[in-house]
């Protein structure tokens, strides 16, 4: 079904049958034959019947000539996909540790093929149809990944995708993910045969026909009624497939079968063009019962969804919805992530939580108009009263109470919000002047303070250019002006970076947090308490002092690994982590807010005299063996976990030394 163009994308893996009835399908005689259902254990790698039946699950993704530019090099990727957003190149997907998938687990390859998100953690382009695949049944990927792990090494690195901005900033796809993509597994529809039930999996799962047969929108998501109605993919026409136009243009069961199955039919064209390759590759090699129960379930399939999958039942109008996730995108996802999910030690889930889905809505418009201070467990959240309108706060609150599996009644009006306006106590950053960015001015009047102009106009052009090394920012200010304590210094080089943050095409609230984010990090880096430690670079987060405050020092290794500290007393007291692993005692990932700032208060308790930094370092030291060893966790979630402890306890103590300053 789909073109090779269209399957051309990043991590295209193949798709397969499952344990159920609908699922199952016996190879034809040339096919490797498959195990009885139910298939082998997940450990079961070495099981010859598992691994064959992975393999025809490959024929029937058509995987191989996705990840194959040149065929001596099968798997090796590199082959591009020409789309509307600029190229996209598929991977390596050979077992070569150092540029395939050689080092990745099962729990890795799940991630990419369900999920849509990498090993390192980022969300891969849509270009790859997880949107689809996210359907495969969990035997199919154990069986599939048996197969796909076993592909002989090809060392080929991979290729830069060649993609147009914004589309080349990965982050931009939470709101692509938001909007357009659930993980959910394939579900058989009830009162359909197990032959249709069969066929809804291979196309709409495993074939992943919409991804060729289908246009697209302005975000590169699959129009809903538009589905199997044609598009142009890689030059070519994809023509519609859809029941209708199947009977229209006189095609039957038998002759749609013969077609998949040779290429061509009595009284009807051959095939050529990208559909060529997957007949080649694919479909011809699939057994009988596969492509009688595929062309079935295109004869019957029912009318194409109005709306994405994860919109679908929704009491909201379609374009209420829309315009209240991109509210939500804009304003809420980046601390509640994608749908609701919330993240540990920042911010609640909003999926599921009572304050939300309350009879009465109020709970989260005085959220949303008042914001809410931190309480331990999570970070303070701003208030939007100046941010949002009345209009605006009534269509996000509803979409909030019945998205993500939320039932709450959407029964927000703007009249409602406009009434708890005017009795919220909204404070000053609240408004709509102190949501607004704006960077501060230099160079004051004759006997005035303050950073030197041009040497700041200096620090800007370098970090335009790129260039946001620290250290070298700060020796240009030092060589250009005359005045260079450590106050100026640290002003002069946030001062330069607040216009180049101000040029970037992302939301005000998002350029404050950036600002701040480097803002910290430049104090922690210059500060005369670190100056004299020479830090290795870091795969965790870590505490270091800055002036009199406790700021938090980003990693700066690998993301795709987690190298826990070294515990040698070099760079934290060996007997204070001891004490911090007997305060940790048996914690489990992950550790909620409270418990980690309960933690801190604990062990600063029992050393009244120790720095803060130390403290905070070896909670975060004993607790990162701990994470990294979590089970069934990729790196991108240890990572996540232990950062977010660490940003805990550093908040916990930063605010424990500023309260008593007091």
């Amino acid at each position: 079904m789909a073109s090779v163009g269209a399957a051309v994308l990043v991590v295209s893996m193949a798709l397969g049958s499952g344990a159920q009835a609908w699922a199952q399908g016996a190879p034809s005689a040339g096919a490797p034959a498959q195990p009885a259902a139910g298939g082998a254990p997940a450990g079961a790698l070495d099981d010859a019947a598992l691994v064959a039946r992975g393999e025809y699950l490959a024929r029937l993704g058509d995987c191989m000539p996705c990840h194959t530019r040149d065929k001596a090099k099968p798997y090796a990727g590199g082959l591009g996909l020409a789309t509307p957003f600029g190229t996209l190149y598929s991977v390596n997907i050979t077992s070569d540790p150092k540029t395939g998938i050689g080092s990745w687990t099962f729990g890795d390859f799940k991630n990419a093929v369900h999920g849509g998100i990498r090993k390192d953690g980022a969300f891969l382009y849509p270009g790859m149809p997880f949107d689809a695949y996210t359907a495969i049944t969990e035997d199919d990927l154990q069986a599939l990944w048996a197969y796909v792990r076993r592909i002989p090494p090809v060392e080929a690195s991979n290729r830069d995708n060649a993609l147009a901005f914004p589309f080349n900033i990965r982050m931009g796809l939470l709101a692509w993910r938001e909007l357009f993509f659930a993980p959910a597994y394939f579900k058989p529809t009830a009162g359909k045969s197990d032959e249709w039930n069969r066929g809804a999996y291979l196309v709409e799962a495993l074939g992943h026909c919409s991804d060729c047969h289908s246009p697209r929108n302005l975000m590169g998501a699959i129009k809903g009624k538009a589905q199997f109605t044609g598009t142009e993919i890689d030059g070519f026409y994809a023509p519609a497939i859809d029941a209708a136009a199947l009977t229209k243009a006189g095609w039957t069961a038998d002759t749609l079968t013969q077609f998949f199955k040779i290429g061509s039919a009595p009284g009807r064209t051959a095939v050529f063009g990208p559909m060529a390759e997957v007949i080649r590759n694919s479909t011809s090699g699939w057994t009988d019962a596969d492509l009688k129960a595929m062309v079935t379930y295109l004869f019957d399939a029912p009318p194409p969804l109005d709306r994405p999958a994860p919109q679908v039942g929704s009491p909201l109008a379609p374009d209420v919805i829309a315009r209240a996730g991109q509210i939500y995108v804009d304003n809420c996802m980046e601390c509640h992530q994608p749908h609701g999910a919330g993240k540990p030690g920042v911010a609640p889930n909003l999926a599921g939580n009572p304050a939300v889905t309350a009879a009465e809505p109020y709970n989260i418009l005085m959220a949303t108009l008042g914001g809410l201070p931190s309480d331990g467990a999570y970070g303070a959240m701003p208030s939007f009263a100046g941010r949002l309108g009345d209009g605006q706060i009534a269509d996000l609150a509803n979409y909030i109470r019945i998205s993500w599996g939320n039932t709450a009644a959407p029964n927000v009006t703007a009249e409602m919000v406009a009434a708890w306006r005017a009795t919220a106590a909204v404070p000053d950053y609240g408004t709509q002047a102190a949501s607004a960015f704006s960077c501060p001015k230099v160079g004051g009047g004759p006997g005035q303070a303050g950073p030197d102009p041009v040497a700041v106009a200096a620090i800007s052009g370098m970090l335009t250019a790129g260039n946001d090394d620290i250290g070298e920012l700060a020796t240009l200010y030092r060589n250009t002006a005359s005045d260079t304590g450590l106050a100026n210094t640290v002003n002069a080089v946030v001062t330069a970076y607040c216009p180049v943050v101000a040029a970037e095409t992302i939301p005000e609230w998002q350029k404050n947090v950036e600002l701040k984010r480097f803002a910290l990090k430049v104090s922690a880096a210059l500060a005369p308490q670190t100056a004299a430690v020479k830090f290795p670079p870091l795969d965790f987060l870590w505490a270091v002092p800055a002036g009199r405050s406790l700021v938090a020092r980003e990693p700066d290794g690998d993301p795709a690994q987690l190298n826990c500290p070294a515990n040698d007393g070099k760079m934290v007291p060996q007997e204070l982590v001891a004490q911090a692993g007997l305060v940790l005692g048996t914690a489990t990932t992950p550790v909620p807010g409270d418990t980690a700032a309960n933690l801190a208060t604990a062990l600063m308790a029992k050393n009244p005299k120790a720095r803060p930094s130390d403290v905070a370092n070896a909670l975060i030291a004993a607790y990162c063996p701990i994470a990294k060893a979590a089970p069934g966790t990729t790196v991108a979630q240890r990572r996540s976990w232990l950062e977010g402890f660490g940003e805990q306890v550093i908040e916990t103590l930063e605010t424990t030394r500023v309260a008593q300053a007091k």
